[in-house]
């Protein structure tokens, strides 16, 4: 097989596509119950919240490429990715390439700060975050007022950024979309900077419902226990 020739790999297992393309729909819900049905809006948060445990959780123990140890690097290789990627000739990356692993941290982080706060909010009439209670009347009325400003500051241009990133990786003839949708990449073998030597072919089903069963009653506890 010719070096340069391309040919898929599988990247992207289902849970990791099953998460991603849920994160835009949650979202979506969540914007449209605040304020209207608090009742949706505090079980779309459950999913979101437990969906991101999932994806930290996954990023440890999860499928080869799915792993943050994959796709975190060290500051001295997103430079020389950064100069790289100016080149007819960058480097392309199976997983998340160094800035997109920023990206996915960034994104992660951001998310997490969302639902937590969440967690201690209140609207001052019917309801409140299971966690309201543990907390003083100040760190209450901080977190609601980051709640309700966050989304539509921060996260909102995040994701703006991340659609932009997407659509400038398209312009310069690389595909982020479509490897999110099928979980494979096709990819020129000489430019691929992160393969894998050895990548197994069975999905690991006991990790992912270790996983699943991790973030599940982490929530359940969250939400009903405390």
């Amino acid at each position: 097989m010719n070096a340069s020739s391309h040919h898929p790999v599988h990247v992207w297992d289902w849970s990791i596509r099953l998460f991603h393309w849920s994160l835009p729909l949650l979202l979506f819900l969540l914007w449209r119950s605040a304020g209207e049905d608090m009742d949706q809006h505090m079980l779309f948060a459950q999913l979101l919240l437990g969906l991101l445990l999932y994806r930290i959780i996954w990023g440890f123990i999860g499928t080869p490429y799915a792993r943050f140890s994959h796709f975190i690097y060290h500051p001295g290789r997103i430079i020389a990715y950064l100069r790289a990627s100016l080149t007819p000739h960058k480097p392309v990356y199976l997983s998340h390439n160094p800035l997109g692993g920023i990206m996915v941290l960034v994104m992660l982080a951001t998310l997490l700060f969302q639902a937590g706060t969440g967690l201690f909010a209140t609207d001052d009439i019917f309801y409140e975050g299971p966690l309201y209670r543990y907390v003083s009347g100040a760190t209450v009325s901080w977190m609601t007022d980051w709640h309700k400003s966050w989304f539509y500051d921060g996260l909102l241009l995040i994701i703006g950024l991340h659609v932009l990133a997407i659509a400038l990786y398209r312009l310069r003839g690389e595909n982020l979309v479509k490897p999110m949708l099928t979980g494979h990449k096709e990819a020129p073998i000489n430019r691929v900077a992160d393969r894998l030597e050895r990548h197994p072919k069975a999905f690991p089903w006991l990790r992912c419902m270790l996983s699943a069963a991790l973030a599940a009653g982490t929530i359940w506890a969250l939400f009903n226990a405390v």
